[in-house]
């Protein structure tokens, strides 16, 4: 999804990249975790960690020179998965730049699925996503990803996806990415959380330190996305769509 951005080589220091690199060297002599990082302007990946081989028996060589191997790592995903995996991208993508350019990349994508490892087994591993660097111009460039082992190994074919919001740690459920025309504001959301606490509207304008006038605005804002006519019915789809709990 990143890659829509048409990058341009005069907004990207490289020289950046190469101080990037040095500290996840560093980085993956302290922890387990399989790290690596997608050059979107290249449109190829530019590091993997050892980890990959200590931790899922992954080709050392490959590992080594993941940048010449194309799509070494998504060939050890299972085939099931792999259906899954590319249409929650695109879903996620939809999501994503359907946002402010200020807010696409405050979001970390947070996959659950499976791969085969040294026996030819295949386990479940927790996989994020997030930007690692800008270039001048703000858009992602690289992409920063970390890989573990999943704590539970459940028996399922099923592809979890989880969307966290990086500023304030509000999570996204995959059904409000299956509806990418809804799109609440992170203003919207914070009402809709209020509202469902309870709080009437000046209530809502006392914490959240604005006019009354601007919550009626939201709370009209937030039917029309939402397609409902009034608070209750707004709660309900809240929590329907994942973004109430």
């Amino acid at each position: 999804m990143w890659a829509r951005q048409n990058l341009s080589a005069a907004d990207i220091d490289y020289s950046i990249w190469e101080r990037d690199k040095l500290m996840l060297h560093q980085m993956s002599c302290l922890n387990q975790s399989c790290t690596f990082v997608v050059d979107v302007y290249k449109f190829r990946y530019a590091f993997a960690s050892s980890n990959f081989v200590d931790l899922l028996g992954y080709d050392s060589r490959k590992i080594a020179t993941l940048e010449r191997q194309g799509d070494y790592l998504e060939s050890r995903i299972h085939p099931d998965d792999q259906q899954q995996l590319q249409t929650l991208q695109i879903r996620l993508s939809q999501f994503i730049y359907s946002l402010p350019p200020e807010q696409r990349n405050d979001y970390s994508n947070i996959y659950s699925y499976r791969v085969r490892n040294t026996r030819q087994q295949y386990v479940r591993v927790i996989s994020r996503l997030q930007v690692l660097e800008k270039d001048s111009t703000g858009k992602a460039w690289l992409i920063l990803g970390s890989m573990d082992i999943a704590p539970n190994q459940k028996d399922s074919d099923q592809v979890d996806c989880t969307v966290l919001n990086l500023k304030n740690g509000q999570t996204f459920s995959p059904t409000l990415l299956t509806n990418p025309r809804i799109h609440l504001t992170q203003r919207e959301l914070e009402i809709l959380q209020l509202i469902q606490k309870g709080l009437l509207s000046k209530e809502i304008a006392y914490n959240l330190r604005i006019s009354i006038h601007t919550v009626h605005i939201h709370r009209q804002n937030l039917l029309h996305k939402l397609g409902v006519q009034n608070s209750i019915e707004a709660i309900n789809a809240g929590l329907e769509l994942g973004v109430l709990s």
